[in-house]
């Protein structure tokens, strides 16, 4: 597990879950990669914290995640059979919602250009921090016999009021499917 700066943050629960794991040579898999972000840089993504950065013309959080689906076992430079990179924002702003007891508040813009806004502070570190990833595959790419499958995932941001730039990765347990 990769941590450069410091103890900022670490990706833990890394999960990759398969639909079915025991599956025919012409079927589609469905691959779901999960993981969530922990550390300083999520208990510092607070309001208290938004309003400072707001206030320093700090206007959001940009993480930038990496997913991977590979073989397990194979050599390093091996391709992934899956990969995919996406960005969620975190944007703050002055509000005026009779709802909310604060100044400034947060949106998250996902990479499926969705915007969320978050009731609570945990709510948003979950709309932030928690991903879960979905990928197809056909059967037939992988071939007929038993299969040995993992996800490497990762996360960078860079440095503002509330956390210095950093980066963590994690990996997930082998996950075995069958193909006949």
């Amino acid at each position: 597990m990769k941590q450069d700066a410091g103890s900022w943050a670490r990706i833990e629960n890394v999960t990759v879950k398969c639909s079915p794991s025991n599956a025919k040579v012409d079927d589609n898999l469905a691959f779901t990669v999960g993981f969530r972000l922990d550390g300083v840089v999520r208990r510092n993504f607070h309001q208290k914290f938004w309003e400072a950065a707001y206030d320093q013309h700090d206007g959001g959080l940009r993480m930038a995640f990496k997913a991977q689906l590979h073989k397990s076992g194979l050599r390093l430079l091996a391709k992934p059979l899956k990969e995919e990179k996406f960005v969620r924002r975190a944007v703050f702003f002055w509000t005026r919602n009779p709802e909310l007891p604060h100044r400034v508040w947060m949106t998250v813009a996902t990479e499926f250009e969705t915007i969320l806004y978050p009731k609570t502070e945990e709510e948003a570190r979950e709309m932030m921090f928690n991903v879960t990833r979905s990928f197809e595959l056909p059967a037939s790419s992988l071939g007929k016999g038993n299969h040995s499958l993992g996800a490497s995932v990762s996360a960078k941001w860079g440095k503002h009021v509330f956390t210095e730039r950093g980066e963590a990765s994690g990996k997930s347990p082998p996950l075995k499917i069958q193909i006949a």
